[in-house]
């Protein structure tokens, strides 16, 4: 067995352990440094420390399905975790994350934001009083920011509720005097440039595709030394590099699922690397 000095330092432990459980450690969700999230969550922090003021900044993260705007706003909640407040006998909830129901109408949204504060919701309640438990507690809570994520959804909604699930996004930023972010897919963007005022209000950030360039090389090398396999795959070799852009098209999340297959054979086949081969077949087959 190599020194294995690749890998992180878990990691090395981790690839000392038998096939069966190093790949149920491959399995698990792990976060990777890369620039373009690090700037979205360098602009969260901006708008969590954001004073009070009449005119809250707020947000708009879009990019394709899998590109890693999930992750990211993960990544940011775990940072900022719930707090007892003994004087208010209530959480400190800097953030609150919610998602744009399927079909987006007020009452929905509303229940969903009950339901991430693990408070009571009945689908049947009328709007008028899902709206006041909901702006009650959120005046009790004073969250920093507001989570939309499936932003896109909107457009599956008549205009009239399209028109009035925006408009709740706006009144909710300046009836609670807090950011609302919201994301979605390429959508996303078509969906709130339906109304001048909120495409003003949310900027948007998007998450583009990856190329090969010395930044997707570097996401492979730090993916790499996550992986627990016992010799140094080299996923920044160009041939590697153009294999797996071929076949995750630049989107992240298949990327990764490319890269856990490819290891998962590399651990079978006793390589304990992954091969411009492997990775060859694990991307055909993936195509068809």
């Amino acid at each position: 067995m190599t020194d294995m000095k690749h890998l992180a330092d878990n990691t090395r432990d981790a690839a000392q352990l038998a096939p069966k459980e190093r790949i149920a450690y491959l399995r698990v969700d792990r976060w990777i440094d890369y620039p373009r999230a690090l700037e979205a969550l360098d602009l969260l922090e901006q708008l969590r420390e954001t004073p009070e003021r009449t005119r809250m900044p707020c947000l708009l993260i879009h990019g394709e399905s899998g590109i890693g705007k999930t992750m990211i706003i993960e990544k940011f909640r775990r940072a900022h975790p719930p707090a007892f407040n003994r004087q208010k006998g209530l959480q400190d909830i800097d953030v609150v994350a919610v998602q744009m129901p399927p079909a987006p109408q007020e009452r929905r949204l509303y229940g969903q934001i009950l339901m991430a504060l693990n408070a009571p919701y009945r689908p049947s309640d009328r709007l008028s009083a899902v709206e006041h438990t909901a702006l009650t507690l959120l005046h009790k809570l004073k969250p920093k920011i507001i989570i939309v994520d499936e932003v896109h959804h909107l457009l599956a909604g008549s205009p009239r509720d399209q028109r009035a699930s925006l408009n709740l996004l706006k009144f909710l930023s300046n009836d609670l005097k807090c950011s609302v972010v919201a994301l979605g897919t390429l959508d996303a963007l078509a969906a709130m440039h339906t109304d001048n005022q909120i495409a003003s209000r949310f900027p948007d950030f998007e998450l583009p595709r990856w190329q090969e360039d010395q930044g997707f090389r570097r996401f492979l090398a730090a993916f790499e030394r996550l992986l627990p396999l016992r010799e140094p795959s080299q996923l920044s070799d160009r041939t590697i590099v153009s294999t797996l852009l071929r076949a995750s098209h630049g989107i992240t999340g298949e990327v990764t699922a490319l890269l856990i297959k490819a290891a998962e054979i590399a651990i079978h086949c006793g390589a304990e690397r992954i091969t411009a081969d492997i990775l060859d077949k694990v991307g055909k087959s993936s195509i068809h």
